[in-house]
C-alpha cells in the first residue's frame, strides 16, 4: 500500500512538473478552432497561455470573441481558472477559482431584431461508426462540479437597441460569486444554485444615471432575489429590493425602490433637463413588469409610484401671481384685466415675447407636494397629484399612455376651499409635445361683463355698446380634487 501511495504520488508530481514546464501556445490555433467548430465564434488569443503551480492553474491573455468576419462584441484581458488535481482522480471537477477581468461587453440589437452576437450554429456531424442509437441518445453524464469562487473584475457593458433607440451602459461592474452548486438532475438555469456580491460605478440608461451600486443577491431555481441594494440617483441616496423570476421563458421582474430625500434640483437638471425645481421630496416606487427590453416593460408595467415633499420651489413661475391675475378676471374687472393683457400682448408681440411672457419670472414655494400615479393596464393614472403654494391649491388629474406617451384627459385645476375647480385647462397632445386648452371657470361669466369686453375692444373702432344684465353664477360644483393635500 505504502508502495502503491509512493507510485501515485510520483505520479503526481510528474505530472505537475510536465503540466508547469509544457509550452501551452503552440496549442492556441487548435484551441481557436475547437470553439468555432463547436460554437461558431471566432475566437482569439491575442496575448500568451500561462500555467501556474500553486494551485495548478491556467492564465489566458488579450482575447477577443467575434462572429466570423464582424467585429469583436467582447474583449477581455484576462482569464484564470486553477483546479485542484487529486480530485480530479476520481472524476471531481474542483475549482479555486475563476477570474475574468477586464471584460469588454458590446450588445448591439438592430433593427430586423437580430443582435451583433448572433451567429450561424455549426452543423453538427452524425453519429460515428461504430456507436449505437442507444450510446447516442443516452445523455452525456456531467461530472461533479464544485467551484469556490468566480469574479469578474472591471467590467464595462454597453448596449444599444435600435428598435426603440434605447441606450444602456455599466461603468466598472465587478462581481464576486460564491457557494456555487451545480444539480445536474435540474434543467438549465433552474441547475445552478449561488450567492454573489455586485459593485459597480455607474449605470447609465438613456439619459438617466445611477452611481456607486453595491448589493448582494442569491439564485436559486431559476429565481434571483436581490436582498439589498444601494445607490447614488440624482446625487441622493436610495435603496431597493429585486426580485427577477427567469424560470418561465419571458422573465418577470419586481423592484421596491425607497429615495427618502431625493433632491429636486439634481432631478430636474438631468431628467427635465431644466433648472426648474428646488427643494427636497420622498420617493417611492412598488412595480412589477414581464420582458427584457422597453417596449415590454411599457405595455407591462403595473404598481405605484409617490412623491410626497414640503418646502419645494418651481423655478421662473409665480403661481400665487398668475392666480392673482385670473382672481382679478374672476372679480367682474375684465375692463382693466383685459386692457392690461392687450397692453401686454401688444407690447410683447412688438419684441417678439409671448403674451404671457410677463407672468414668468420669480420661484413659486409650495407647501406640500403630493404626486401618486397608479399604473396598470399602458396606463399611469394620475390618481392624487396636487401642490398647495402659500395662498393657493392646485391639482391634476387625467391618464398617460405608457407606450406612446399621450395625454389623456389630462386637466389642471386651481381649487377654491371645496376642492372645486377656480379655474381649469385640459392638456392634450404628448408628454413631449403638450397642447393646452381653453380655460374654464365654476362661475358663469356673466353678460354684464361680456359687454365689458366688448364695450372696451369696439371703442378701439370708434363705437361703443351698453347693455346690462344679472349675473349669474353657480354656486354647486362637483369637487375636482380630494387628495391629501389640504388648503392652505
Amino acid at each position: 500500500m505504502k508502495k502503491l501511495t509512493l507510485i501515485l504520488g510520483l505520479v503526481i508530481v510528474g505530472l505537475v512538473i510536465f503540466i508547469v514546464t509544457m509550452d501551452l501556445n503552440q496549442y492556441k490555433p487548435k484551441i481557436e478552432q475547437v470553439v468555432k467548430d463547436s460554437s461558431g465564434y471566432d475566437l482569439k488569443i491575442n496575448g500568451d497561455i500561462s500555467v501556474s503551480f500553486s494551485p495548478i492553474g491556467i492564465s489566458v491573455a488579450d482575447v477577443s470573441v467575434a462572429v466570423p468576419n464582424q467585429k469583436a462584441f467582447a474583449t477581455f484581458k484576462g482569464f484564470d481558472i486553477a483546479l485542484e488535481l487529486m480530485p480530479l482522480l476520481s472524476k471531481e471537477v474542483k475549482v479555486n477559482y475563476v477570474v475574468l477581468s477586464d471584460l469588454n461587453l458590446n450588445i448591439v440589437k438592430m433593427k430586423n431584431g437580430k443582435t451583433n452576437f448572433d451567429v450561424v450554429a455549426p452543423t453538427k456531424s452524425s453519429k460515428k461508426e461504430g456507436t449505437s442509437t442507444q450510446e447516442a441518445n443516452e445523455p452525456a453524464k456531467l461530472p461533479l462540479v464544485n467551484v469556490t469562487e468566480v469574479r469578474l473584475d472591471n467590467a464595462n457593458i454597453t448596449y444599444v437597441d435600435n428598435i426603440s433607440n434605447s441606450k444602456a451602459n455599466v461603468k466598472n461592474l465587478n462581481i464576486t460569486i460564491n457557494d456555487i452548486s451545480l444539480d445536474s438532475a435540474k434543467e438549465k438555469l433552474k441547475s445552478i444554485a449561488l450567492r454573489g456580491d455586485v459593485e459597480i460605478e455607474q449605470i447609465t440608461y438613456n439619459k438617466y444615471n445611477i452611481y456607486n451600486i453595491t448589493l448582494d443577491f442569491d439564485l436559486k431555481d431559476a429565481i434571483a432575489n436581490l436582498n439589498s441594494m444601494k445607490y447614488t440617483i440624482f446625487d441622493s441616496q436610495a435603496t431597493a429590493k429585486a426580485r427577477v423570476d427567469m424560470s418561465r421563458k419571458i422573465p418577470r421582474v419586481s423592484v421596491e425602490e425607497l429615495v427618502p430625500n431625493l433632491k429636486l434640483e439634481n432631478f430636474s437638471k438631468e431628467v427635465l433637463e431644466k433648472d426648474l425645481l428646488k427643494g427636497i421630496v420622498n420617493a417611492k416606487v412598488n412595480i412589477s413588469f414581464v420582458g427584457a427590453d422597453e417596449l415590454s416593460v411599457r405595455k407591462t408595467v403595473k404598481g405605484v409610484i409617490v412623491f410626497d415633499g414640503q418646502n419645494v420651489g418651481v423655478k421662473g413661475y409665480d403661481i400665487d401671481k398668475i392666480v392673482k391675475s385670473y382672481n382679478a378676471l374672476k372679480s367682474g374687472d375684465l375692463k382693466k384685466v383685459g386692457a392690461s393683457f392687450l397692453s401686454s400682448a401688444m407690447d410683447n408681440a412688438s419684441k417678439g415675447k409671448g403674451t404671457f411672457d410677463d407672468l414668468k419670472g420669480g420661484t413659486t414655494a409650495i407647501e406640500r407636494l403630493h404626486v401618486k400615479i397608479d399604473i396598470a393596464k399602458k396606463t399611469a393614472r394620475l390618481s392624487d397629484v396636487a401642490i398647495a403654494t402659500l395662498n393657493n391649491r392646485v391639482a391634476v388629474k387625467g391618464n398617460i399612455n405608457i407606450v406612446d406617451e399621450s395625454l389623456q384627459g389630462v386637466s389642471i385645476a386651481i381649487l377654491d376651499k371645496k376642492g372645486c375647480a377656480s379655474y381649469s385647462q385640459g392638456i392634450s397632445g404628448s408628454l413631449s409635445n403638450p397642447k393646452a386648452k381653453l380655460i374654464s371657470s365654476k362661475s358663469e361669466v356673466s353678460v354684464e361683463q361680456v359687454q365689458e369686453v366688448a364695450n372696451m375692444v369696439s371703442s378701439f373702432f370708434g363705437k361703443k355698446k351698453e347693455k346690462k344684465a344679472e349675473k349669474k353664477t353657480n354656486v354647486n360644483c362637483k369637487p375636482f380634487y380630494t387628495g391629501v393635500v389640504k388648503h392652505p
